[in-house]
């Protein structure tokens, strides 16, 4: 299930999702990046199914302490999950969303926003709170770089 994103990349989304919460279009299109990087929709799909994949990882209790007798049962019981099932087809309509968008920053922006309330209500974080985990996920990042 794991999904590789450099450090940079979870920053960049992270930033992105900032500037989706404060609405800041100009913030968005700075990050747009360039042809370097990944375009800022597929970007935010990327990040979305990670960071959504690790919630459910995480409310199922599958962690990389846990034993590989136990990981077949519970990632049974996750993909059986009505409610896992449904994340992992919002993940996939984000990237298929993104694959059409390419540089569109306001595909990135609906994305992002998507993405915004897949977190919410699993954390039942409203926009003030968004702000403080999206901080507290930076600073996640900057100590494991």
């Amino acid at each position: 299930m794991d999904i590789e994103l450099s450090d940079d990349e979870h920053l960049r989304a992270l930033a992105a999702l900032e500037a989706v919460i404060g609405n800041n279009d100009s913030g968005l299109a700075t990050l747009a990046g360039n042809a370097d990087e990944r375009p800022l929709p597929e970007l935010l799909a990327v990040y979305g199914r990670h960071t959504l994949e690790r919630i459910l990882l995480a409310a199922f209790g599958i962690t990389t302490a846990t034993h590989d007798h136990d990981i077949s049962h519970l990632v049974a019981e996750l993909n059986a999950e009505p409610q896992a099932r449904l994340t992992f087809l919002l993940a996939d309509a984000l990237r298929q969303q993104a694959e059409l968008a390419g540089d569109d920053l306001a595909t990135a922006k609906r994305i992002g926003i998507s993405v915004l309330g897949a977190i919410g209500a699993f954390t039942d974080a409203d926009e003030s709170d968004a702000m403080t985990l999206l901080r507290g996920l930076r600073n996640q990042v900057l100590r494991s770089a």
